[in-house]
């Protein structure tokens, strides 16, 4: 059995995620323990008794739709693969630069303020120099850890959340805390930390009856509700909130639209709200979404580039941010294909435009696909493993002497993927074929290095 990899012997009375929270006692003191919520079982913490699990979740939402059902039935966390092979986007084997062993499993990384900024398994905030790999600070603050979702930076500046309501400000120069906002009071259940316009950034989760904290409420209704967050870092409050949302993990804003827009991973349903005063400006559906699954990456199908979102649901769609409407869409490479995590790279594309580079899944096995920003005409396409795509991470290169390289995480297989944007082709792999399908890759880059981690190993590769 292994040790602390979240899975493992060790006692799980000091595990942010215990056995995923079912019968798992919590005390008063401990603030980083909570029971699992909906959201966590249907998004895929792991968990000892998974029927234990879905079984509450069921409970818990009988009245869900047959769509919800469905996503029910498969479990929660599948296990090693069979055959763990890197799959077709596989080349010519790399070595990392340097390589670390931290002290507890890795859960997700970001670089900022020239640091590789990392949160583990019990939501340490921990810090190390992109150069050696030495860690540069001891830890001094806790997230709450409940789904994988991508880090928040901006500027030298990290967010995240905690098990009693309070969006956190981190100074990633020295890992400490800066200021936090309190934005629910009890019941709360914060989701994510994620998008930003001007002196704003976002939250999404859901909160106990009715209101919120903060100035004007819009919508209302419900004894467990979605919500949305708009936090001011200027003034270090709450600027507005909007009621009434449901699963929107998923956030992005476009400043020169006006616009904050979230994905309900639910009812595939896209929203815009005004950033001036928190207005319903426009929503788009799929229109078929009793046909598709629940999203495997929720929190990384939506991204942003100027007055243009790209959202990857049953198709990969361009919406104009100002008025939600469809500029292109694309199909995947297979039938009944889902994208999954979208990314954009500037400058990529056909006479330098933009290009953007989405994950699929569906029977036919997983892709990764790149079209054109301005067209949505398509520019390659690599196939991976059956199951790439579930859970892979997405990060681009940047600097003006590594542009032009995307980095691809699986978990499945265990493998980091270097590809060539221009070409889609794979200019190196690096393959773990001792890493079980249960540990999180994720992974970051800078102009020199792209970093990944997975259970307690962090590691670092040239461009």
């Amino acid at each position: 059995m292994r040790g602390d990899d979240g899975y493992g012997s060790e006692s799980k009375k000091d595990s942010v995620l215990g056995l995923a929270g079912v019968g798992v006692g919590v005390g008063a003191g401990d603030k980083r323990m909570r029971p699992i919520t909906r959201r966590a079982i249907l998004f895929g913490i792991p968990a000892v008794s998974v029927t234990g699990a879905v079984a509450l979740g069921v409970a818990a939402e009988h009245s869900e739709n047959a769509r919800h059902q469905r996503a029910l039935n498969p479990p929660v966390n599948p296990g090693p693969a069979t055959v763990r092979t890197p799959g077709t986007l596989a080349g010519p084997a790399a070595a990392p630069g340097w390589s670390v062993t931290v002290s507890s499993s890795v859960r997700a990384i970001a670089m900022a303020a020239g640091t590789v900024v990392l949160v583990d398994r019990f939501g340490n905030v921990r810090g190390y120099d992109p150069q050696t790999g030495v860690e540069k600070w001891q830890p001094s603050v806790v997230f709450f850890v409940n789904i994988e979702a991508p880090l928040m930076v901006v500027g030298d500046t990290l967010y995240g959340y905690d098990a009693d309501g309070d969006v956190l400000a981190v100074d990633a120069t020295d890992g400490t805390l800066r200021w936090k906002v309190q934005i629910g009071t009890s019941g709360v259940d914060i989701a994510t930390v994620q998008g930003s316009a001007g002196s704003l950034v976002f939250s999404t989760g859901s909160i106990e009856g009715q209101g919120g904290v903060g100035a004007g409420v819009v919508g209302g209704g419900g004894a467990m509700h979605g919500k949305l967050w708009a936090v001011d870092t200027a003034g270090h409050g709450v600027a507005w909130t909007v009621d009434g949302l449901d699963y929107n993990l998923a956030v992005a804003a476009s400043e020169p639209a006006g616009v904050v827009a979230t994905a309900d991973e639910i009812a595939y349903r896209l929203t815009a709200y005004s950033l001036k005063d928190r207005s319903v400006v426009w929503h788009r559906d799929t229109g078929n979404a009793e046909s598709i699954g629940l999203p495997i990456s929720p929190a990384a199908c939506l991204t942003v580039s100027g007055s243009t979102f790209y959202w990857g649901a049953d198709k990969l769609y361009a919406l104009d941010a100002a008025t939600g409407t469809v500029r292109w869409s694309a199909d995947g490479p297979n039938p009944a294909d889902e994208f999954q995590s979208v990314v954009v790279l500037a400058g990529q594309g056909a006479g330098d435009a933009d290009l953007v580079v989405a994950t699929t899944t569906g029977a036919g096995g997983g892709t990764l696909s790149a079209f054109d920003a301005a067209t949505g005409v398509t520019r390659w396409v690599q196939r991976g493993s059956a199951k790439f795509g579930d859970k892979t991470s997405l990060t681009a290169a940047t600097g003006t002497g590594a542009a032009g390289v995307l980095y691809a995480a699986e978990d499945d297989s265990g493998s980091l993927f270097a590809v060539d944007a221009k070409t889609g082709q794979t200019r190196w792999t690096y393959h773990d074929a001792a890493a079980t399908a249960d540990l999180v890759w994720t992974v970051a880059a800078d102009d020199a290095r792209v970093y990944v981690a997975y259970g307690k190993n962090l590691m670092a590769f040239e461009h």
